[in-house]
């Protein structure tokens, strides 16, 4: 994978190997279960799917978890001044230094104002794991508990309880055209599914993890 990924990267940033590398060790930090160098790519991937091209939203997905402590909010902080020091040290423009770090800021709470297709598309693609195919999605869950190893089961279902009710509650989850008809049907199955094993082990007072 990490070939891949480094060939993606020259693609991306041309003669700046020495920086890819290094995103690409601290993205496979082995503490990384779920936010990890598989999560990078598939990133790339949706992003690809949803037409991405411009090379300041290809950079915002290879910053937007750079740094990343199970710390909403401060993590894509920490990742935004990460990537506009790297960046500059490399010599990028100020103005695309600015729109990388924008972008990665967008994914604090996936909610890109309208017409706003840039952020549209690296929100969406770093969602897309939400409308997987449900065994995809289910190992996505399994990853993710893997890295609050310090919280118990009673902790983490109920912080998934949260993270899902705050997604069943929006309008859409995906915020364009492309994503919207890929993912939307299919995310709400999972969260539904995800939803009615936690209501399920919380009736019968079960403390096994969230699947």
């Amino acid at each position: 994978m990490s070939s891949e990924l480094l060939q993606r990267w020259d693609q991306t940033l041309p003669g700046h190997l020495d920086l890819g590398r290094r995103l690409i060790v601290a993205w496979s930090s082995p503490e990384r279960v779920y936010h990890g160098a598989t999560h990078l790519l598939a990133c790339l991937n949706a992003w690809q799917q949803l037409g991405g091209h411009a090379r300041a939203e290809a950079l915002a997905l290879w910053f937007h978890d750079l740094i990343h402590h199970n710390q909403p909010g401060l993590d894509e902080r920490a990742s935004a001044a990460a990537a506009a020091t790297e960046l500059g040290d490399v010599g990028l423009a100020h103005a695309e230094i600015d729109e990388v770090t924008r972008l990665v800021l967008a994914t604090i709470d996936h909610r890109p104002v309208a017409d706003d297709h840039a952020a549209a598309r690296v929100c969406d693609a770093d969602l897309a794991i939400l409308g997987a195919s449900p065994l995809q999605y289910q190992a996505s869950v399994v990853a993710l508990r893997a890295e609050f190893a310090t919280i118990d089961d009673g902790q983490w279902q109920e912080r998934r309880r949260r993270q899902l009710q705050a997604l069943r509650e929006r309008d859409r989850l995906f915020s364009t055209p492309i994503g919207a008809q890929l993912w939307e049907a299919s995310a709400r199955r999972n969260l539904q599914t995800e939803w009615q094993q936690l209501s399920d082990q919380a009736s019968n007072g079960a403390g096994s993890p969230a699947p």
